[in-house]
């Protein structure tokens, strides 16, 4: 009886897995091209965005590969872009929602003594405001699905509870502090919808993004961090949705 029942268990996660639909920002490279392959590989259909899909060549040759993969131009800091794209869509239902589009900005416009406005306000743009966009633009697209979840990446650079030696890239820092705590009471405004509004992060994963920071540490594959979000979007409730939740699944202290 129990091997009938596991049996059936596994059955079901698999058809689930195979009816769901993935909207992840950001696709063209590293993290956000590895949830697509990784969704893919598991039957998912997935609508990828890329700012520039025709220069997006590893994007392109897998949605040749995998039919259910749709590309979508869309540029995050670009509200009648997210509003278009969100009418296209109309009706049609999405299980997740990834907010994976984001920027580190020009590391020395938001350092002390070079400090830059514009730069600051495009990083806030890019990483928060953005995200947030999309999660209102397609939430009733979340409402009409089977899994409602909807998530925004966050960051350790976002944590005011672990600067400790090293301080700077100040805009990044407060987009994701920002992306934290918007993502957060959209967590309790949505709550009795049952719409699940979950913060993840990556780890330090080595991306392009990851590089242009000058860090010199230990980093893990995109196949390892996105291996490790997809397991705890999995895994992720009404219940447990409240912190930002590591790719290894441990909760990022604010």
């Amino acid at each position: 009886m129990k091997i009938v029942i596991g049996a059936l268990l596994s059955v079901l996660s698999i058809t689930s897995a195979l009816a769901e639909t993935v909207l992840i920002t950001g696709t063209n490279r590293g993290i956000g091209l590895e949830f697509v392959k990784q969704y893919a590989e598991r039957g998912a259909t997935i609508i990828a965005t890329a700012r520039r899909p025709s220069e997006a060549k590893e994007l392109l040759a897998l949605a040749a590969q995998h039919p259910k993969v749709t590309i979508e131009a869309l540029d995050v800091t670009d509200v009648a872009a997210i509003e278009a794209l969100a009418l296209k869509y109309r009706g049609k239902p999405i299980d997740i929602l990834i907010n994976n589009a984001g920027t580190l900005g020009d590391v020395p416009k938001q350092s002390i003594g070079s400090l830059d406005q514009a730069e600051f306000l495009y990083v806030i743009n890019a990483n928060t405001y953005g995200a947030l966009k999309m999660a209102e633009a397609f939430k009733p697209n979340l409402a009409a699905s089977t899994q409602k979840k909807v998530f925004g990446m966050s960051s350790g650079l976002g944590s005011s509870a672990m600067v400790t030696r090293r301080g700077g890239f100040y805009a990044y820092r407060a987009s994701k502090a920002a992306l934290n705590i918007v993502f957060r009471s959209l967590a309790a405004d949505w709550r009795d919808q049952g719409i699940i509004v979950g913060i993840i992060a990556p780890g330090m994963v080595e991306t392009d993004l990851l590089r242009a920071s000058g860090f010199q540490g230990r980093s893990i594959t995109p196949t390892e961090s996105v291996a490790g979000m997809i397991k705890v979007i999995d895994g992720m409730t009404l219940d447990n949705n409240g912190a930002a939740i590591n790719y290894d699944g441990k909760v990022i202290p604010w």
